[in-house]
């Protein structure tokens, strides 16, 4: 593989990680193998001689370097999967190397994959909750600015960007429950 890793930007939402496996594995199948995460970028080495099947999995607690992400990282060593990266120590990279026809997976039945999905929401349900808090403690502290012109420069565009935000992270929840409701048919 070369030495030289090549940045691409992307964002991916978390209860989009699915389309962030398949970018992967597209990208593998051109000769551009996974290295490492950052906000909104991944970087790549290139090497057209292997292409790999890359899979992320979610997982709270495991704080790098320790001896329990040690065993997380052997379990999955153990089913035949390769530890590539981390991003915050909350998403983690595997990968493996392709084979035609073949479609692994990291969770192999629908009870380990809704327990991730719940994992996920439990999540961005939390952050609305923090951010309801902080909203509110801002708009109390703007209060001020809700009058007059000063509705215009600060008020209403603190109280859209809340909005957005609240609706991303409820659209995620949707998302979220949406899949586990279709694994429980």
């Amino acid at each position: 593989m070369s030495d030289k890793l090549i940045k691409r930007r992307r964002l991916t939402m978390s209860w989009n990680f699915e389309k962030e496996e398949q970018w992967l594995n597209e990208m593998s199948r051109d000769g551009m193998h996974f290295k490492k995460a950052s906000m909104a970028s991944s970087f790549f080495a290139k090497d057209e001689s292997v292409r790999f099947t890359y899979r992320l999995d979610y997982q709270t607690g495991q704080k790098l370097g320790s001896s329990k992400f040690q065993e997380y990282i052997d379990l999955y060593q153990d089913a035949g999967w390769e530890y590539v990266s981390s991003y915050g120590s909350l998403w983690h990279y595997f990968r493996r190397e392709w084979q035609p026809g073949e479609e692994p997976r990291l969770y192999t039945d629908h009870d380990s994959l809704i327990q991730l999905y719940k994992r996920l929401q439990g999540v961005m349900a939390v952050m609305m909750l923090v951010n309801l808090v902080i909203m509110l403690a801002n708009m109390v502290n703007l209060r001020n600015f809700f009058s007059g012109d000063r509705l215009w420069t600060i008020g209403l565009p603190v109280t859209v960007l809340y909005l957005l935000l609240f609706g991303v992270l409820g659209y995620g929840c949707w998302r979220m429950q949406k899949k586990v409701n279709a694994l429980k048919l």
